[in-house]
């Protein structure tokens, strides 16, 4: 094994439906590459994926300044072919100041630029990453369309839709341009629920699954804060998003999940990413990394299935103090 790792589990794949497309159940986030996840970490890490069968590497244009997608493509060498790469158009950027973030102009620009700074000649999951007030639908899926036509991408997914734009997009990409939606990709997490919820009723009439991001609720769900610690250089210290958990009633609810975690004699982390992959309609869980310690510990989640009684009883807990 690379870095003199052993393997500590057999990874687990699903299918995304109306597809012949396998991920792995734990996928590798990447928003810190290339930002404070150095060159030499992110190799370590991508090349630790591939033996031990996580094929998953979820990126985007916007991510470090596009320095993310620059340091997938100079980590995984040759081996190419063995992962599954989704990256995404259409969040604000420099570039697409006073155009429609999902134009045609942006996409072609951006799907090119990606593809030169992964270093390959097609992108797995192209994720359409939020809602475009700016631009008509059939513009944006015409521009994904000639895109497939040309072998630039192969599937394609939408990120941050609500349960109306979801409908309406996988509708008009199934019927005018013989498209398949394969997934929404939103934040989804034991303690952030609604957008699920949300699109729950939605994405399973339309027969698509779903990818959760923050699966550990920006590392709240990790155990590692409490009352009296913030840790340092933490997002604890200066998100907003953050500063709203770090209270009593969350502290109360972490302190009655680690019970639940402990019956099992597993972490905080491993729960939480287990009570996702719970869901049969989740692909693949995206877990953000920045050492191989950590991404030892998101594989390990797929070791533990969580019994219809723990996970009632985990939204019982959820009901009493969220």
């Amino acid at each position: 094994m690379q870095n003199g790792l052993t393997n500590i589990c057999k990874m687990k794949y699903r299918k995304f439906n109306n597809s012949g497309l396998y991920v792995s159940e734990i996928g590798i986030g990447t928003n810190r590459f290339g930002h404070n996840v150095d060159q030499n970490e992110v190799k370590k890490i991508i090349h630790y994926s591939l033996d031990e069968g996580i094929n998953y590497i979820d990126t985007a244009n916007t991510y470090a300044n596009g320095e993310s997608e620059v340091s997938i493509g100079k980590a995984y060498d040759n081996k190419r072919k063995s992962f599954i790469v989704g990256t995404k158009v259409g969040w604000p950027n420099e570039f697409d100041a006073n155009q429609g973030l999902l134009s045609s102009k942006s996409i072609f620009w951006h799907v090119d630029q990606s593809l030169k700074k992964l270093k390959t000649d097609y992108i797995d999951i192209l994720w359409l990453h939020k809602w475009d007030n700016a631009t008509p639908i059939n513009e944006t899926l015409n521009a994904v369309s000639i895109l497939i036509k040309q072998g630039k991408i192969r599937y394609l997914g939408i990120s941050n839709y609500n349960s109306w734009q979801t409908s309406l997009i996988v509708s008009t990409a199934r019927i005018k341009f013989d498209i398949s939606i394969i997934s929404v990709q939103s934040e989804y997490n034991i303690i952030k629920r609604d957008t699920y919820l949300g699109l729950k009723e939605c994405i399973n009439y339309l027969d698509i699954n779903f990818i959760p991001y923050f699966p550990l609720a920006s590392g709240f769900l990790t155990g590692k804060y409490s009352k009296n610690h913030i840790p340092s250089n933490s997002r604890g210290e200066w998100a907003t998003y953050m500063k709203k958990m770090l209270n009593t009633k969350h502290y109360h609810f972490i302190d009655e999940l680690r019970l639940v975690a402990t019956s099992y004699n597993i972490s905080l982390t491993e729960l939480s990413i287990s009570w996702l992959l719970h869901h049969s309609n989740i692909t693949s869980v995206i877990c953000g990394v920045r050492n191989i310690e950590q991404l030892k510990t998101n594989a390990k989640s797929i070791n533990c299935k969580i019994t219809k009684s723990d996970i009632n009883n985990i939204d019982k807990i959820f009901n009493k103090y969220l």
